[in-house]
């Protein structure tokens, strides 16, 4: 049995520390936040799109850099920086959004996506977690019938993949989710995903870490910084915590992009994480808000149903590495909202939408860095960008199955 340290305590740390203790090792779970999933993890889309997993590059977005540049495409944002990483994480992106790159990216997160679903299924068959789950699909909302056919390929390796989607027109959707009735703009068809989800992620760590402490033994350091990585002769040996001082591990995993800073700048992953702003905001549901999570492709805007709120999560920013929340953009994220859904929550001027922000650390392929660190010891999951709620039990399953063979 190791005794195996998790550093972050997001979706992605805690979905590992869960795989960790199930396979018989020691866990300590350490996160600089006095909670689980109070910084990326805390209020992204909640949309668990197992059925849509896709690359964020590809030749749609290639297609619309222009657009983007110009500043003329609210939905996304590019501003300029003088760092080199910066740029050459830039050029790797670019370099992904070919039709080939995509779909084998695309590919290969799907696949992890469908671990990550099973895993999830046999946890909750076991365990009871409340966090406003429900299994009620997933609908995206096509504006022009050439998008549909653009996307012809990929919704055919999906369907090669087991994963079932059904072409809608409106008045098919509709029937399926009344809540369209409300939807201003011109609909071609809509792609439904009828077997994918949506939940709390926040509801769902902090659940998972109490089953976990009470019935797994759990140790849990949190509210403290870690400051250091202890090695001797190459290898990791323990951890230097705030407040807490030396503790020694047989293994450490690096759960969050921000425990990067704990490499020395020739160690990290140079050029590889670049974080992607997104806003999002969480509302009381109104009597005709939608069941069925649905994304706004015209807006890019993703809504869920959790519980009795609804929350929207969009913009994909990329600029600072040190980012800010911005009024302004929420405020043209939170009027897109109003204007493609305002009906299914509520939004009055006196109305807080509970704005949030997050830096989601991503790679230039989307897919996460799940591999072992520059010293014997340590590895890295991480780097799961947009997609961390649906793939986090995935990406631990594969840094498990890495582990056990090294």
């Amino acid at each position: 049995m190791s005794r195996i340290a998790v550093v972050g305590a997001g979706v992605v740390g805690v979905a590992t520390a869960w795989l960790l203790l199930r396979a018989g090792h020691q866990v300590t779970l350490i996160d600089r936040f006095k909670r689980a999933a109070e910084g990326v993890s805390e209020a992204n889309g909640a949309q668990l799109s197992f059925a849509y997993s896709d690359a964020l590059a590809s030749p749609a977005i290639r297609k619309k850099l222009p657009a983007i540049l110009l500043d003329t495409d609210p939905a996304f944002q590019i501003r300029a920086q003088l760092d080199i990483e910066y740029w050459i994480w830039g050029l790797r992106f670019l370099r992904e959004s070919t039709s080939s790159r995509f779909e084998a990216n695309t590919r290969y997160l799907l696949s992890m996506a469908i671990k990550s679903r099973d895993i999830l299924a046999e946890l909750m068959s076991h365990v009871e977690l409340n966090f406003d789950y429900v299994s009620s699909g997933k609908m995206i909302l096509h504006e022009k019938d050439a998008d549909v056919m653009a996307g012809r390929s990929i919704r055919e390796l999906k369907a090669s993949m087991g994963l079932a989607q059904e072409l809608l027109s409106r008045e098919e959707a509709t029937r399926i989710e009344p809540a369209l009735e409300m939807y201003p703009d011109p609909i071609s068809c809509v792609v439904y995903s009828p077997h994918d989800a949506a939940g709390r992620p926040d509801l769902f760590c902090r659940a998972l870490v109490d089953v976990m402490r009470n019935q797994y033994g759990l140790d849990t350091n949190f509210g403290h910084e870690v400051n250091r990585l202890i090695c001797n002769r190459g290898k990791v040996t323990g951890l230097e915590i705030d407040g807490l001082g030396c503790k020694s591990f047989d293994q450490v995993i690096l759960a969050t992009g921000g425990a990067l800073d704990l490499l020395s700048p020739w160690q990290r992953p140079w050029g590889a994480l670049w974080p992607v702003q997104g806003y999002s905001l969480t509302g009381r549901a109104c009597l005709k808000a939608m069941r069925v999570s649905i994304t706004d492709l015209k807006r890019k805007i993703v809504f869920a149903r959790v519980g009795d709120e609804v929350r929207a999560a969009g913009l994909a920013d990329i600029g600072r590495m040190k980012y800010r929340f911005d009024p302004a953009r929420f405020a043209t994220f939170r009027q897109a909202a109003v204007d493609a859904f305002g009906a299914s929550f509520e939004h009055g001027a006196d109305v807080d939408l509970t704005p949030w922000t997050g830096g989601r650390p991503c790679t230039p392929s989307s897919k996460p860095i799940i591999r072992a660190g520059p010293v014997s010891g340590l590895y890295l999951n991480l780097g799961h960008g947009t997609l961390g709620w649906t793939l986090c039990f995935g990406s631990a399953q594969e840094l498990l199955e890495m582990m056990q063979l090294r």
